[in-house]
């Protein structure tokens, strides 16, 4: 019985609706099979005429597969692991060299003959001769040459192909410092987190897994006789000085390790210990990989209240291969005992997992991925097996070298099985979209019944056995961890939701696409968050005592330290959010401390130092401060980090300085897009410079393009001609709903009129694009709901979209695996007369002012110029990326400051082209009306169904409304609506070339 709400038809209704049914699926697998026409390519391959979907997932199965998957075949082969002294080939010995590699003869860092690749696509190829069959390990010796500050990405190939999927990108990672160590403070007493220094030094490194879901190296298959290697640059440029092929030697387990030491002599002396204090790392292998201060006494040395970065690591060492060392020297030869003092609360019922060396090597197989259990306060615990007695390490007289990497490996397997229900959901999902013709929630008609049970037989067997099979990755994760994994909650309410459909699968008709996309959403975050393993570090101890020297934090420790910084509130001090030094103009910064404490050291070091002006720098953690300090009368003299709709709304209510009075004002406006200045004028003046800009641009994956044979669309007629090759192979394209600002441009509409009256959208042009803006999700199929483009063109569902700059950022650290899969081009535009691509976008703004009310505005300009040149954002743009790692890269809206910053070439071609057609809504008194009528009239004809006509007209009705209200309260138009003077409204009719080539 269907437990739903229906019609009952008729017997010959239901007959007849039953047959239209039938029809209908016959006529949607004959288009899937048939494939489009009408596609950018005009090419028809042969996945496209088979009409069989490529899920996004498993792409590898016709061009390769998951190492994991080979691994799995060649244990059934039984390929065996070789046995045999290193085959060395030094990098000059090389075969063929691309165009853009070079041999170079002058020496780096003590090599010489060594092959640089400094562009991405490089690539170098060598001829080896393999003694015999088996499975092999590949080291480079190799050094970082000056690029960005991400991790190099190599590909390896063999005899002209990948292996697996995860020879295409190869993390070789950079070495780091922290210096000065230890830390400045500034005149509070806090500390100042150290700059980043890149150890400029050669390192062998064995290939391993990108993402570190398998322990040890990754293995290459060879057979006897000659192959080809070729090593390619991906990301970044290095030189290549040897390359190792060897035989991996089994690590073993502890037992053997402790009958081998038995036999040697044990001089440690009794009673000896060394504490390392974690914060103080000799290197890293990322910026990211970071010293914290904590908030309490806990950490030893106490804060007292202070900013003390007295521990590392935290949610910033959680990436698979992020690692760290330390060194240590032991008086004597003999056995030794390593305790740690970390705190793991990050995830509830969650291990965390390191793998651990010593001097290079991981020294037994428990320390290949050792579990550090979930808790809420400190603990000092020694590495011990898995009865609780500690591993005893037996050292040689002298140093060594302790390390720990992040290491997921453990939850590979979970992750693996759960993305592919998650594959397979998504499938199934598709495939009732394609039956019902349902792509959004506003298709769904409640009143109307679908026995998919009969058009699909299987269905509920299907949603049976992903539910099964989703069930069995908990129950694995509940053996792993051992408990109930309280954090899975997610995945159970996927799984129930799997139970009901297996139960009453006409349960998917009823409910709309994003419910399941939700549910997509759920398994695809938890799979991910499997893979972050962050972990807190205090003190480390090497002793020749098993029993820990030190204990932990007691109740009555953490009890005390709680009321004491419970009292300590009350302190005037307590938050210290900058210098106060009554000569200096006051900077108000909306960001994060790291930035505050860089902007004051560069101030210091090259504003006060050039022109003897004091500047205090100074934390704002909220923007409507502002606000509230306008109305006080204590405002700065300058605020920073400013969103680009706050200036004029500060302008309009003659808050803030005009800087286009000031006389170099054009010379320092050449340094800025004019389309990003345009949000901060108003009247006549400009009341603000642009900081920072996220622009908008398109990104695919590139695989996925190449396998459905088409190219990225120019133009919005090509986007809506490459639609039905998406949706037949059950992708989307995505276009954030509330972007409607490059459809409006693109056709001509401009927002207000010239005086800024009245809107500008009671036009032609403005009741084109506000149809298409519609119609790309009312009649096109855009998804209405995605609350993560960047999850979903990670998984590959949706594999073309227009994002900004942050997405960008996350698929360049959080997803390793997609590196040479995707890229970025201009969005889509419309065509004009003269063949040219109008291509006018906005994108946010961060931007700095000066108040009105500054006693030193000459001072402040000053300030605000070496703020905004080339040279100090291009140096801050280094440093903050430097101290923070790649997601932590500056997006300038400086252009030439752009452009020293270190972007790929191709990448920062692409952004300047998009670049130059920027353009913003201007702001006007009442403008923020325009926006939320805009949406409120895309859900009338979007969700409501309502005419398009009348719903903008509506709007337009309304926006005049508050515009004319607003002019009258600020002068514009008398009380009789008589037009007193008129507004200046900015506009820009050309694309600005003033870029130039990165």
């Amino acid at each position: 019985m269907n437990r739903l709400p229906r019609l009952t038809p008729s017997r010959r209704g239901l007959a007849k609706n039953r047959l239209l049914l039938l029809l209908m699926s016959v006529l949607v697998l004959c288009a899937a099979a048939l494939g489009a026409d009408g596609l950018a390519s005009g090419e028809r391959s042969s996945e496209r005429a088979s009409g069989e979907r490529i899920a996004p997932q498993r792409w590898s199965e016709k061009y390769g597969s998951l190492y994991s998957q080979k691994r799995l075949t060649w244990k059934e082969k039984g390929i065996p692991s070789v046995g045999m002294s290193p085959i060395v080939i030094p990098a000059a010995r090389s075969a063929a060299l691309s165009g853009d590699a070079r041999l170079l003869s002058a020496p780096i860092e003590g090599k010489s003959s060594v092959v640089q690749l400094a562009n991405d696509q490089a690539w170098v190829e060598y001829d080896v001769d393999v003694p015999s069959d088996g499975l092999y390990a590949i080291a480079l010796t190799y050094i970082p040459l000056k690029g960005s500050f991400s991790p190099i990405q190599v590909g390896v190939r063999l005899d002209g192909d990948y292996p697996y999927t995860e020879a295409r990108s190869i993390q070789l990672f950079r070495s780091w410092k922290d210096e000065p160590f230890p830390p400045r403070t500034n005149e509070n007493g806090d500390q100042i987190r150290p700059s980043q220094t890149e150890l400029s030094q050669w390192t062998e490194r064995a290939l391993t897994d990108p993402n570190y879901m398998e322990e040890g190296p990754l293995r290459w298959p060879l057979t006897k006789g000659r192959h080809k290697l070729r090593i390619e640059s991906v990301l970044d440029a290095f030189a290549l000085a040897e390359i190792r092929l060897y035989a991996p030697e089994p690590v073993p387990a502890y037992e053997e390790t402790v009958k081998r030491d038995q036999v040697k002599k044990n001089d440690a002396p009794s009673g000896w210990s060394m504490l390392l204090e974690a914060e103080q790392m000799d290197r890293k292998s990322d910026p990211s990989v970071q010293i914290q201060a904590s908030n309490d006494n806990l950490a030893v040395p106490a804060s007292n209240g202070k900013i003390h970065y007295n521990m590392m690591g935290g949610f910033r060492w959680n990436r698979g291969g992020q690692s760290a060392d330390w060194t240590f020297e032991v008086p004597q030869d003999g056995l030794y005992y390593i305790h740690l003092k970390y705190m793991q609360n990050f995830t509830r019922d969650v291990y965390t997992y390191r793998q651990i060396r010593l001097d290079g090597r991981v020294p037994f197989s428990e320390l290949a991925a050792y579990a550090f259990p979930y808790g809420r306060q400190w603990r000092v615990d020694a590495l011990s097996a898995a009865d609780g007695k500690p591993f005893a390490f037996y050292l040689t007289r002298g140093k060594h070298t302790l390390t720990l990497d992040a290491a997921p490996s453990p939850t590979m397997v979970a992750r693996e099985g759960i993305r592919t229900v998650m594959d397979d959901f998504q499938e199934l999902n598709r495939t009732i979209g394609m039956m019902t013709g349902i792509k959004n929630r506003n298709m769904v008609d409640k009143n109307r019944d679908w026995n998919l049970a009969e058009m699909m037989p299987d269905l509920g067997g299907q949603a049976a056995s992903l539910a099964d099979r989703l069930q069995l990755q908990i129950e694995s994760l509940q053996k792993l961890y051992g408990n109930s994994v309280q954090s899975a909650d997610g995945l159970r309410a996927v799984l129930q939701d799997l139970r009901d459909i297996a139960e009453e699968p006409n349960l998917l008709a009823k409910r709309p696409p994003e419910m399941w996309a939700q549910n997509i959403e759920k398994m695809s975050q938890f799979a991910d968050g499997l893979a972050r393993q962050p972990l807190t570090l205090d003190q480390i101890y090497v002793t020749t005592s098993p029993e820990r020297t030190v204990k932990p934090p007691g109740q009555w420790a953490v009890l005390k330290d709680w009321t004491v910084n419970f009292f300590r509130t009350f302190s005037p001090n307590y938050k210290y959010y900058g210098r106060r030094d009554p000569e200096g103009i006051d900077v108000w910064v909306n960001r994060g401390r790291d930035y505050v404490n860089v902007m004051q050291q560069l101030a210091d070091e090259s504003f006060t130092a050039t022109t003897g002006i004091k500047v205090n720098v100074n934390l704002m953690p909220n923007a409507n401060q502002l606000i509230l300090s306008n109305s006080s009368g204590r405002e700065p003299d300058i605020a920073l980090g400013i969103s680009e709709g706050m200036p004029a709304d500060f302008a309009m209510r003659n808050s803030l300085v005009d800087l286009s009075r000031f006389p170099d004002y054009n010379d320092v406006a050449k340094r800025f897009h004019p389309g990003t200045l345009m949000p901060f004028q108003y009247d006549g003046g400009v009341y603000a410079l642009p900081e920072t800009v996220s622009l908008n641009v398109m990104f695919y994956r590139n695989d996925i393009m190449k396998l459905l044979g088409v190219k990225p669309p120019e133009t919005w007629d090509d986007m809506l001609r490459l639609l039905p090759t998406l949706k037949q192979k059950g992708y989307d394209f995505f276009y954030n709903k509330g972007n409607y600002v490059p459809i409006f441009l693109q056709n001509g509409a401009s927002f207000y009129t010239p005086d800024g009256a009245q809107s500008g959208l009671n036009t032609a042009e403005g009741f084109k694009s506000f149809k298409l803006w519609t119609d790309l999700f009312k009649v096109y199929g855009f998804p209405t709901e995605v609350p993560s483009f960047y999850m979903h063109f990670r998984n590959g569902d949706i594999p073309i979209g227009v994002s900004d700059y942050n997405t960008y950022m996350q698929l360049l650290v959080a997803a390793p695996e997609l590196t040479g899969l995707w890229n970025i081009a201009p969005i889509p535009g419309v065509r004009q007369p003269d063949r040219t691509i109008a291509r006018w976008s906005g994108g946010s703004l961060s931007s700095g002012i000066i108040f009105r009310s500054s006693e030193r505005q000459d001072d402040a300009w000053s300030f605000l110029k070496w703020w905004t040149s080339t040279e100090v954002q291009a140096r801050f743009g280094n440093e903050i990326e430097m101290l923070n790692g790649v997601e932590f890269r500056w997006n300038t809206a400086n252009v030439e400051a752009f452009k020293r910053l270190p972007w790929p070439k191709e990448t920062a071609g692409i952004i300047l082209d998009q670049w130059k057609w920027y353009k913003e809504v201007p702001n006007v008194p009442g403008g923020y009306f325009t926006g939320r009528e805009l949406n409120f009239a895309w859900t009338k004809t979007v969700l409501q169904n309502k005419n398009y006509r009348e719903a903008l007209e509506q709007a337009i009705f309304q926006i005049d409304s508050e515009l004319k209200r607003k002019q009258k309260e600020f002068g514009f138009v008398d009380e009789d609506g008589q037009q007193v003077r008129k507004l200046q409204v900015p506009d820009l009719k050309q694309p600005w070339e003033g870029g130039g080539a990165p």
